[in-house]
């Protein structure tokens, strides 16, 4: 019986002290106001990133109120990101024959008119060495090279009959490229295409974040590691980054959101020149790591960062002359299920767009609001009372335990 009082004072004890420590807000933290609401009907409240820095991820943790404090339903919508759409474009192969010197010639008209560091060749299968060189002309007449000994590899694929070689080489803006296959009358490889691939960039809609701080360290590893600071946890959905380097480089580029040693790593990519390094990241942070991999070429520069935010909104139905506030910043907070969202389709095309003013601390319950100093030492006398009860109960019951069992 003894035993059984002791563990319930224990667990009193316990219950009066998670009592006594328990600072925790519960509720939303923050407010807005929206401006007045001039005529019924649907508006569109877009989350500025200084708001949405204050959610949760999943952006669960926001409200509508009417001044009676009663939730009004809203539809959450984020717009669709920026991304490329990869094609092949085949270029016209206006020859591939042995000329004169015995050895085949392949001429390609560069048929989109732009200047071109890359070139692909499909290739069909095949397990032999051949070497390549790369010319170009403007009327199809004078050729001048461009790069020499470039190695087909003799690679060969089991899931079709043809391979895809990439030639690299420096950026030329040539209407004409002919590429020799060395040493005479020995069998060409087939080539059966030629293009590039082309990507056609589809925007999304973007608020520009606040720029970061950037700090850039050149590691003896052959890495160069740039810190990306944020002034709070924003949304960035998209990242552009100023590039400073040589004419020609090829590098990869790992973007991770965490510190060194704990890093989650969010994509790769390859960074070169004639491409804009632009790059969706999708996460919610206060800092980035790029790495860039230089291999054993100089470092490149990363002078300057951008970072986006993709539009985010809230369509609501309101009611006119009626006041209405946004409620944020509830860490506990879970999705609302709103019957608004079976009826997206009644929205329209036409919506009404309205902003909201400055965010301030929504009012907290007394009883969750900062101990004040004089209550502080309260707090800790009745801790230390706590501490002082335990004690002297488990010495007497140890006492009791052991005049029992001499």
């Amino acid at each position: 019986m003894n035993q059984n009082r002791l563990n319930k004072l224990y667990i009193l004890a316990a219950a009066l002290l998670l009592c006594l420590q328990s600072p925790a807000q519960k509720g939303f933290l923050y407010k807005a106001a929206l401006d007045t609401v001039t005529q019924q009907g649907f508006y569109q409240i877009i989350l500025r990133p200084a708001l949405a820095a204050r959610l949760q991820p999943g952006l669960q943790d926001i409200r509508i109120a009417d001044a009676t404090g009663k939730q009004v339903p809203y539809i959450l919508k984020s717009d669709i990101p920026s991304f490329s759409e990869s094609r092949f474009r085949a270029f016209p192969i206006l020859s591939n024959k042995k000329e004169a010197d015995r050895q085949t010639h392949v001429v390609i008209e560069n048929s989109s008119g732009q200047p071109l560091s890359e070139l692909l060749l499909v290739i069909k299968n095949t397990d032999a060495n051949r070497t390549a060189t790369l010319s170009g002309s403007d009327d199809n007449k004078s050729w001048y090279v461009i790069k020499e000994n470039i190695v087909l590899n003799h690679f060969f694929t089991t899931e079709g009959d043809h391979f895809i070689q990439a030639l690299d080489f420096p950026g030329s803006g040539y209407r004409y490229f002919k590429i020799i296959i060395n040493g005479k009358d020995l069998l060409p490889v087939n080539i059966v295409k030629a293009g590039i691939y082309e990507q056609s960039f589809i925007n999304g809609k973007y608020m520009a974040l606040p720029p970061p701080r950037l700090l850039q360290k050149d590691s003896g590893d052959k890495y160069s590691y740039v810190f990306l600071r944020f002034d709070d946890d924003y949304f960035i959905d998209r990242l552009e980054l100023h590039i400073t380097g040589p004419r020609f480089y090829k590098r990869t580029l790992s973007i991770y959101t965490g510190h060194i040693g704990s890093a989650l790593e969010t994509g790769e990519y390859t960074i070169r020149p004639d491409t804009p390094a632009i790059f969706p990241v999708g996460v919610k942070t206060n800092h980035l790591l790029l790495k860039i991999q230089n291999d054993d070429n100089p470092p490149l520069q990363v002078s300057a960062a951008a970072a986006f935010q993709l539009n985010k909104y809230l369509f609501t139905w309101l009611e006119k002359g009626k006041a209405y506030t946004l409620l944020f910043g509830d860490s506990s907070a879970v999705a609302p299920v709103y019957d608004l969202q079976y009826f997206k389709d009644s929205i329209g095309s036409t919506i009404t767009p309205l902003a909201y003013g400055k965010t301030a601390y929504n009012k907290r319950e007394p009883a969750l609001a900062p101990a004040p100093k004089s209550s502080r030492w309260v707090i800790w006398a009745a801790l230390g009372a706590v501490s002082i009860v335990l004690l002297l109960l488990t010495v007497k019951m140890t006492r009791q335990i052991n005049q029992r069992n001499p």
